[in-house]
């Protein structure tokens, strides 16, 4: 009877004309993703010879006007006193040089190995330079100024990439993975499904999953007479439905899957579940921390918190609608609770304000944002992870299984009315 009664309401999920919509929505949305935004998006550290010619070619003018200032100044005879900027250049030029020939000497032989590590290098000194000496020869690109936050995100952005570029020289050398272009600007199919699964990317697929479990006890009012004659208790009943919808849901993920990996593995290839990433995990102001990890281990991280907050929505759903009988009200309040955090309190410096936030479930159902570091950053205080957050997030799975057993308990309760 519970195969039956399992495959009667999976059926009627799959043939209701809200739940093909999104569907629908979901392939359009997938479609849009692979072929437009992931082509489109613009990478802050691209790896472009011609960029680095030119910064090496204007260096080149530059350091050897400010050679013959400096040593004009110290001719005899003359008081004159070289300018800060030529001082500098001086005594910095010559080394981003060194690192410019050598990664335009890496691109031209296709030594990526090689580019990596004197670009990595790169980064690091003119972080140095910029954020810890204030060398005014230097600046951060202004894509970091979208948060009007320039040198702290600047800072944070050269971190990242000489933490990420020495994690992948590590997958190279350990696990033996061939390092390209789209890879160092994460274009392979792994790693930008990975830096866009998070923030409002994630809540929209939340905000799907709260209307495929909308109406999942009130629709069966279509059907009164027969569910009311079925011989199974009301908590069978509702973990079938549940289970309905968990299907449902990963049948839609799956179709975003492939038509994702479809439209991008043949231009960027695939990547690899052994590749490294970096996730940042300390105060950026102190002490750069940034964690590395494989991709496998961040997918099965993201794969453990998505299966979290799914049945989460789906049971709160559940429970509301049996509660105040009405699809619609339980669907928006649901909603709301999915974007709360990020609607109420994700903006700079908050958990240092308000540490309690980091013990709020809502606080990680951006899951990316959690995994990759960026709510830790955003937050500016440590600890903002998968270890953080799967407490919280268990706990109120239990809490709303409690609430649900008490619900089922009462005899006067029916499951459809």
């Amino acid at each position: 009877m519970k195969q039956r009664y399992f495959l009667f309401q999976l059926k009627t999920f799959l043939n209701n004309p809200k739940n093909i919509g999104l569907f629908i929505l979901t392939i359009l949305v997938s479609l849009y993703f692979g072929l437009i935004s992931v082509p489109n998006h613009q990478v802050i550290e691209r790896v472009e010879q011609r960029t680095i010619r030119k910064e090496y070619v204007d260096d080149s003018v530059f350091l050897k006007g400010a050679q013959i200032e400096v040593a004009y100044a110290k001719k005899p005879g003359y008081n004159y006193i070289p300018s800060k900027g030529a001082i500098d250049a001086v005594n910095t030029y010559p080394q981003i040089l060194r690192y410019d020939k050598k990664m335009l000497k890496a691109l031209k032989d296709k030594n990526w190995q090689t580019y990596t590590k004197n670009s990595s290098k790169h980064y690091k000194y003119i972080d140095h330079l910029i954020f810890n000496n204030g060398n005014k020869n230097f600046l951060y690109p202004i894509e970091y100024n979208h948060n009007n936050n320039y040198l702290q995100d600047g800072h944070y952005g050269y971190q990242r990439t000489y933490h990420l570029y020495n994690a992948l020289l590590l997958s190279n050398k350990r696990d033996h993975i061939v390092l390209n272009k789209n890879i160092l600007e994460e274009r392979t199919a792994l790693q930008s499904i990975q830096t866009s699964l998070c923030g409002w990317t994630v809540l929209i697929i939340l905000l799907i999953i709260c209307f495929f479990s909308s109406d999942v006890i009130t629709n069966d009012k279509k059907y009164l007479t027969v569910f009311e004659t079925i011989p199974l208790s009301k908590r069978t009943i509702l973990w079938l439905k549940t289970g309905v919808i968990e299907v449902g849901v990963l049948l839609d993920l799956l179709t975003a899957a492939v038509i994702i990996l479809a439209c991008i593995v043949p231009r960027y290839g695939f990547g690899s579940f052994q590749m490294n990433t970096v996730a940042y995990m300390g105060q950026i102001n102190y002490k750069s921390i940034f964690l590395v990890e494989s991709l496998g281990t961040y997918y099965l991280q993201f794969l453990v918190f998505a299966a979290l907050i799914v049945f989460i929505l789906i049971r709160m759903n559940i429970l509301i609608t049996l509660v105040i009988r009405n699809e619609y009200l339980s669907g928006i309040f649901v909603s709301l609770f999915a974007i709360s955090g990020k609607v109420l309190y994700f903006s700079s410096g908050m958990g240092f304000v308000y540490p309690v936030l980091k013990k709020l479930p809502m606080t990680y159902f951006t899951i990316g944002d959690s995994l990759n570091g960026s709510l830790a950053y955003m937050m500016d205080t440590p600890g903002w992870g998968f270890n953080t957050g799967i407490i919280p997030l268990v706990t109120l799975v239990i809490i709303i299984e409690l609430l649900l057993f008490l619900v089922t308990k009462c005899k006067r309760l029916q499951l459809v009315e």
